[in-house]
């Protein structure tokens, strides 16, 4: 019985801990089980306000703004392959524009299929075709939560 006693306190805990989890107005099952993928983002602005994001957001129509931590971050592309990230660090140095690399961890549905459908294509073609994959793989952001 004396070995029964800790399994029992860890059910009677578990089972308290998840009725009030399940009972949070906010909590949604959906998060716990969504899909995340780590990627490295190309930023390439960050801003206090979102007025200013999108301002510097129309010199590169193809970049998303995200607000983390109360400020908006502007990111150029988002990749995962090793090849596809250095193929496009070349093409943004060969157009002088200036970029930092954040590693973020994704959970936007439509973002993550998107880059796992399109990203390999990338490296094949001319610098056209690498904007024009990047393009469509950047206009699938539908602002899901990014988790940093």
């Amino acid at each position: 019985m004396k070995r029964m006693i800790p399994y029992l306190l860890s059910l009677v805990i578990g089972t308290f801990f998840g009725y009030i989890l399940f009972q949070e107005p906010e909590f949604n099952i959906e998060e716990v089980f969504a899909k995340t993928l780590t990627v490295k983002a190309f930023q390439i602005g960050v801003f206090n306000n979102k007025e200013g994001a999108e301002e510097f957001q129309k010199k590169y129509l193809d970049s998303i703004i995200y607000e983390d931590d109360g400020v908006y971050r502007v990111f150029y592309s988002i990749l995962t392959k090793d090849k596809v990230i250095s193929r496009m660090e070349k093409y943004l140095k060969k157009e002088n524009i200036n970029y930092y690399i954040k590693i973020i961890t994704i959970t936007d549905s439509h973002l993550i299929q998107a880059i796992e459908e399109y990203e390999e294509t990338m490296l094949n073609g001319s610098d056209n075709v690498l904007k024009s994959i990047n393009k469509l793989i950047m206009s699938n952001y539908n602002g899901g939560k990014n988790v940093n």
